[in-house]
């Protein structure tokens, strides 16, 4: 049975259980029913096209109706009702419900509402399917199990459907372009234009004109009528990054725009409606861009209607690997590379790294890595080049003596204790006397040992 052919009735009447059946499953629909809510909820997730009943023991069919959208709003839902409930059709409607029917069932309208419900379940796939190749759907899925990131998912799930303002904050580096783009792609727009600007990328005299567009002639080198990018966000998201780089004059435009979905372009007195959803991000806080004059006060408000808050990658220990294999795989399939992994240190080292660059960070080494590194094991020394600061002291200290210890050992009477420790004390001592100028006080503080105990190891190893 193809997978598109399922429907689920929800619907605890088994009279029009018989009825559903004897109709549909001749046509070859795959008919699975649950008699209450709560079963009902529990697998829509696996079903395309749904038939849901107004009344049932457990609730009232409309709250199922809510939940279904936030949590499988792709799912196509046909409400079942008996006379006397209009104004329940009406408010379903207006809460996503695809199409009705009443009971008692015509059958033939049965047949013809189900078919055209997979008809154009059909045609928005396929819809979706050429815009996702188009747009290059793999980069903007969102890898993650923690605690912090699957709290980011449910809250893309409820906001998604909803059509209101979105505002997401976190560390730059975080995604924040990837849980705009996930909004966009579970909300009802999600056929139309994702546009993305990132304020602070573009000159702050330019910003306006490229987001509402300009007549011609409307300043130096406006050589022809241009539209902005709400005019081509139109029907679908404008996502605008780093909003707290606006300047004030483009925000109190901006609000005018989200308060009447209407804007002018530059050099023209015309009014344009244009439908767009706003999606703002900030790795600020907004709250102190108020304090100081740099961000409006009703703007803040006017965006912070729903705040989705990203965690920095330091505090999503157990996404790391994951996400570093993503990228992984990612790279070996653009640079056309032989297949690799990663060694156990260079597991080690994502998880005690910080990443304070996140997982755009954390992308970029994964990517410098898996082209520098050689044979099939991507070592920490592949990730991490020239910077020390991502290992420890000791770390660091084994990578370098790893090769030379080991030729070392094989030698008797190597004295391998002493040649070492003397070796890296001259170092140390040689490095810190550089850093502080000569002075032997201030070496001292910085290593932490007594000035005489310094001066007596100085004159042994014939450094002063």
């Amino acid at each position: 049975m193809a997978m598109d052919k399922k429907i689920l009735v929800i619907d605890d009447d088994e009279s029009v259980i018989w009825v559903i059946r004897k109709a549909l499953e001749p046509l070859g629909y795959d008919i699975e029913t649950k008699t209450n809510i709560k079963a009902g909820l529990k697998a829509v997730d696996r079903f395309k096209l749904i038939l849901l009943d107004l009344m049932l023991p457990d609730g009232n069919g409309l709250d199922a109706l809510k939940e279904i959208k936030v949590f499988s709003p792709d799912a196509v839902v046909i409400m079942v009702t008996a006379h006397g409930r209009m104004e329940s059709v009406i408010e379903a409607m207006k809460e996503g419900a695809y199409d009705y029917l009443e009971k008692p069932f015509d059958i033939e309208e049965l047949k013809i509402t189900v078919e055209k419900a997979f008809r154009d379940i059909s045609m928005r796939e396929e819809l979706l399917k050429l815009r996702q190749d188009k747009e290059d759907s793999a980069s903007c899925h969102i890898i993650g199990k923690s605690k912090g990131i699957l709290k980011v998912f449910k809250e893309i799930g409820r906001v998604a459907p909803k059509d209101v303002t979105v505002l997401i904050s976190g560390e730059s580096g975080t995604g924040k372009e990837l849980v705009a783009k996930a909004i966009h792609s579970n909300s009802r727009r999600k056929f139309r234009p994702f546009i993305a600007i990132n304020s602070a990328s573009i000159p702050k005299d330019l910003l306006e004109a490229e987001l509402f567009g300009w007549e011609k002639g409307a300043f130096t080198g406006a050589v022809e009528k241009t539209e902005g990018k709400i005019y081509a966000a139109d029907g679908g998201t404008l996502f605008l990054d780093e909003i707290s780089e606006l300047n004030i004059g483009l925000q109190a435009k901006l609000l005018r725009f989200l308060q009447e979905q209407e804007y002018s372009p530059i050099g023209s007195n015309k009014i344009i409606k244009a439908d767009v959803r706003i999606i703002g991000a900030t790795n600020r806080d907004l709250k102190d861009c108020i304090r100081i004059g740099k961000f409006r006060e009703d703007l803040y408000y006017r965006f912070n209607v729903i705040e989705i808050k990203l965690p920095p990658l330091r505090e999503r220990k157990e996404d790391i690997l994951p996400l570093a294999r993503h990228f992984l795989k990612e790279s070996i399939t653009l640079f056309e590379l032989p297949p690799k992994d990663f060694s156990k240190d260079a597991e080690k080292i994502f998880l005690n790294y910080d990443w304070p660059g996140n997982v755009r960070e954390l992308e970029n080494s994964i990517k410098r890595a898996s082209i520098l590194s050689r044979g099939s094991l991507i070592e920490r020394k592949d990730i991490f080049v020239n910077d020390y600061s991502a290992c420890s002291v000791r770390e660091f200290l084994e990578g370098k003596l790893k090769g030379f210890l080991g030729k070392m050992a094989k030698i008797e009477k190597s004295d391998l204790y002493e040649t070492v420790t003397s070796e890296v004390e001259k170092a140390l001592f040689t490095i810190v006397l550089k850093e502080t100028g000569g002075s032997q006080v201030k070496a001292a503080k910085v290593l932490g040992i007594n000035r005489n105990t310094l001066s007596k190891k100085l004159k042994d190893y014939k450094l002063i």
